[in-house]
């Protein structure tokens, strides 16, 4: 899975990245059936507010899927927008959520 992490006025370390990275990893074990899945993930952020803006964009396949979620941790809004896109993949899933939890 190819990932680009982007942070107009805020500053990631390597650090950042490589634990948004990991936190992706997730998805990538569950698309491991596409050969180009891509993230686009933006951490957004204003000096006057502790709040991180995360917005997630995945393509794979013919699929264009988008989640976003906001927390004081960039790290914690990524994996809640991770989660919303897992879910979003799943419905999408020819046998929906349920199938696929249950593991038929």
């Amino acid at each position: 899975m190819q990932i680009r992490v982007s942070s107009p006025g805020e500053h990631l370390d390597s650090d950042d990245v490589n634990g948004i990275e990991q936190d992706l990893a997730k998805i990538d074990r569950r698309l491991s059936d596409y050969r180009d899945v891509r993230a686009e993930v933006r951490v957004n952020g204003k000096a006057t507010s502790p709040e991180h803006n995360v917005v997630i964009e995945l393509h794979y396949g013919r699929n264009h899927l988008f989640a976003r979620d906001h927390s004081r941790d960039a790290r914690q809004a990524v994996r809640a927008a991770r989660d919303e896109l897992l879910r979003q993949i799943n419905d999408r899933s020819r046998g929906g959520h349920s199938s696929f939890a249950k593991g038929t």
